[in-house]
C-alpha cells in the first residue's frame, strides 16, 4: 500500500516545501496540494507550488488533489506538467475532477456540462502530450478544439491522470480514461462496493484493472480525540458526505442527490444535509486515534481494495502538524500492508 500526505499549506510556499521535504524524510510515497482559488483563501497557487516541490523533493511522488478543465485551458495544463516533467521525471500524478464552485462562480467561470468537459479535457491533454511535430494533434469537441497541435513542450516518459469520481457516468469516464481514481469521504463499505464496480468498468473497456490505481484521501488525525477535537473531525467528515450523495445511497441514506458545486454554494442547505448524517456513518470515514487504531483503520480500506491513501490533515492543531507526519512516518507507515 502506498501512503501520501495532502499538504497543510499553513506558511505559504516555504511552509508547503519543508512540510514536503519532511514527508520524503518519514518515508511517505507522496505529496498533493489542492488547486483551491476561493476569493482572499490565501492558498498559493497550484502550479506555481508543484514546481517549488518538484525543485525542492528528490524521490517523492508529487500530485495534484485536485485541478479541472474549467479554470485553464487543457493546454495549459499540459504545458505546465509536461514542464514539469523535466524537473520531476517519473514522479508526477495529474489529478483532475470536473469542477467545484468555490473556486469558480466567482470568477463567472460556466458551470454546465462538466462531465463532458473534463472528457474532452482529458482528450486534448493526451493528444497534445502524444503529438509530435510530423503528426500534430486534431480534436473538435463541443468545448475544445485543437488544430495541428501539440504540446509546446514535450514531456519526459508517461504522466498518469487520476481522477475524482462518485456518481455512474464519472466513474464510466475515470475507468475509460484514467490511470488511477481519486475520490474521498468513503466508509470502508461503500469504497469496497464503488471499487468493486469500478474495477468491472475498467474491465468492459478491455483494460487491466490491476494497472490501475485505487486512491482514497481521508480526513487524519493521529492523536487520541477529547470532546473538542472529536467533534471537528466529525463535523468535517458530515459537511464533505453531505456533497456525496452517491456515497450516502450506497450507505441506505437519503440525499436529495444535488452535486458538490450545488450545495457548497448553499450554505443552509450544506448545513442541514450535514446535520442529517448519523455520527457513525462519518465516524466510519476518518482514520484517527492512536497509531495502533490508525493502522487498523487504513488497513480496513486496503482490504475494501485501497491501494494508495492521502491522508488530509486539516484537522491537526498547526503546532502538532510535524509531530503528526512523524508519528506516522515512525509508527504508521512500518505497519501497513
Amino acid at each position: 500500500m502506498r501512503i501520501s500526505w495532502q499538504l497543510y499549506g499553513y506558511g505559504g510556499i516555504a511552509g508547503i516545501v519543508e512540510e514536503a521535504t519532511l514527508c520524503q524524510q518519514y518515508g511517505f510515497d507522496g505529496v498533493w496540494y489542492p488547486d483551491y482559488q476561493a476569493p482572499f483563501s490565501n492558498e498559493p497557487e497550484l502550479y506555481v507550488v508543484l514546481t517549488s516541490l518538484a525543485h525542492k523533493t528528490k524521490s517523492i511522488l508529487i500530485g495534484s488533489m485536485i485541478t479541472d478543465v474549467l479554470r485553464r485551458h487543457p493546454m495549459v495544463t499540459a504545458h505546465s506538467f509536461a514542464s514539469l516533467s523535466h524537473i520531476a521525471p517519473g514522479r508526477l500524478v495529474l489529478g483532475l475532477g470536473a469542477g467545484g464552485a468555490t473556486s469558480h462562480l466567482p470568477y463567472g467561470i460556466n458551470m454546465d456540462n462538466l462531465r463532458s468537459k473534463l472528457e474532452e479535457g482529458i482528450i486534448v491533454i493526451r493528444k497534445l502530450w502524444m503529438a509530435k511535430e510530423k503528426e500534430p494533434a486534431n480534436f473538435k469537441g463541443a468545448f475544445f478544439s485543437l488544430i495541428d497541435a501539440g504540446s509546446p513542450l514535450h514531456p519526459v516518459g508517461v504522466i498518469p491522470i487520476y481522477i475524482a469520481a462518485y456518481g455512474p457516468r464519472m466513474l464510466r469516464l475515470t475507468a475509460k480514461y484514467g490511470d488511477g481514481w481519486l475520490p474521498e469521504s468513503h466508509t470502508p463499505d461503500s469504497y469496497k462496493i464503488t471499487s468493486d464496480n469500478l474495477r468491472r468498468l475498467i474491465e468492459d473497456f478491455d483494460r487491466d484493472p490491476d494497472k490501475f490505481e485505487m486512491c482514497l484521501g481521508v480526513i487524519f488525525y493521529p492523536f487520541e480525540t477529547d470532546e473538542y477535537s472529536y467533534k471537528r473531525l466529525l463535523e468535517g467528515a458530515k459537511h464533505y458526505l453531505a456533497t456525496y450523495p452517491d456515497i450516502l445511497w450506497i450507505e441506505g441514506y437519503s440525499h436529495p442527490g444535488l452535486r458538490t458545486h450545488q450545495i457548497v454554494v448553499n450554505k443552509e442547505l450544506w448545513d442541514k444535509l450535514a446535520r442529517d448524517i448519523p455520527n457513525d456513518l462519518a465516524d466510519e470515514t476518518i482514520v484517527y486515534g492512536n497509531a495502533e487504531d490508525c493502522v487498523d483503520k487504513i488497513s480496513r480500506f486496503y482490504d475494501a481494495g485501497c491501494k494508495h491513501i492521502i491522508l488530509e490533515p486539516y484537522w491537526i492543531e498547526r503546532d502538532r502538524l510535524f509531530e503528526a507526519i512523524s508519528i506516522t512516518g515512525t509508527k504508521i507507515i512500518p505497519k501497513l500492508p
